[in-house]
């Protein structure tokens, strides 16, 4: 089974495993935030039905031309 198989699998409301005992705390409740957000982004994704792909283009046409002029 590949490692990308394997952790499309893993619970998204299993907790995740503990950081390394030497991270501070400061570090832990960062670790423990950005794992939080990556799995509300993962849910996000996979409601909307669309690949990042799709998602990045999107935005990008959004966008429009205008985020690309360098700001003086």
């Amino acid at each position: 089974m590949s490692p990308r198989s394997a952790r499309d699998r893993q619970d998204d409301d299993a907790p995740p495993p503990p950081p390394p005992p030497q991270l501070t705390p400061y570090e832990r409740a960062s670790v423990d935030m950005l794992a939080g957000i990556t799995r509300m982004l993962e849910r996000q994704l996979e409601r909307s039905g669309k690949s990042h792909e799709e998602v990045v283009s999107e935005r990008f046409r959004k966008q429009g031309p205008n985020f690309l002029v360098e700001s003086k």
